[in-house]
């Protein structure tokens, strides 16, 4: 029988060669230039295995601090009906925190990406609104105005089913509850604008304040409405088993915004 060898040193060398290669292109693709710099002294030196330790704890501290998969990973755990404590749990304690209507509390929690706002009572979550900070791209899927939500008019994203608004020096805003989204049926998508999240045009803001006025009138705002949804878009959104005028208290006014944010 004749024996067949192949001399495969060179290929294998060949082969670590090319994988080091291949995780570099990788690491190179995703990694901030000051940590490729570290790493490529690191390599100099014959640690590659070092190298690729330390870039890989240095991408996830990247990750950890500009990236919005963290903040959107806490967001995850907090859902209607759920215990209160989960708040805790997941963002620390309340940076603010109201009272009403006995054993209600609307509780404010910061994150670098966002404000909630939760609305608990007996121990469980009844209500929580989102107030993202500028740059950050939430995980709405869940919601009625699926992921495109925050980007386009009310209009475009949903049928509202309560709506209320305020033209105040506290602060101007609407907000909604919609119809819709994965867990309709166990509660309500809440979408909103608030002026502190970003301003309106002189013609948008009329429009707020002719809804408004209609509104406390108690008048027909049919026509009101569609013309305000059609021409703003929402910039917060959350979740509700509770009524929109129980919602409202959770809406900063201008100053608790600017006292929390800073």
């Amino acid at each position: 029988m004749q024996e067949h060898t192949v001399d495969v040193s060179q290929d294998t060398s060949s082969q670590s060669s090319q994988s080091e290669q291949d995780i570099l292109e990788r690491l190179r693709s995703k990694t901030p230039n000051p940590i490729l710099a570290a790493m490529a002294l690191i390599i100099a030196a014959g640690q590659f295995n070092d190298a690729i330790d330390m870039t890989g704890k240095a991408w996830d501290l990247f990750v950890s601090n500009f990236s919005d998969a963290p903040s959107n990973e806490r967001l995850s755990k907090v859902y209607i009906r759920a215990s209160s404590g989960v708040l805790e749990e997941t963002f620390g304690s309340p940076v603010y925190t109201k009272f009403s209507n006995g054993e209600t509390e609307v509780k404010y929690y910061k994150d670098s990406k966002f404000i909630l706002s939760a609305v608990t009572s007996n121990g469980s979550i009844d209500a929580f609104l989102v107030f993202p900070q500028p740059g950050f791209v939430p995980e709405i899927k869940n919601h009625a105005g699926s992921e495109d939500y925050l980007n386009v008019s009310f209009a475009s994203a949903t049928e509202p089913l309560e709506v209320s608004s305020n033209i105040a020096r506290s602060g101007n805003y609407y907000i909604e509850e919609a119809s819709g989204g994965r867990y309709e049926l166990l509660y309500n998508s809440i979408g909103g604008y608030s002026e502190y999240l970003s301003s309106l045009s002189k013609s948008q803001l009329k429009l707020l304040a002719e809804f408004n006025d209609k509104l406390m009138m108690e008048e027909n705002i049919d026509s009101t409405l569609v013309n305000l949804r059609e021409q703003i878009s929402p910039n917060f959104y959350g979740y509700s088993a509770i009524g929109i005028d129980d919602l409202t208290q959770a809406i900063l006014t201008k100053l608790e915004y600017e006292l929390i944010a800073n």
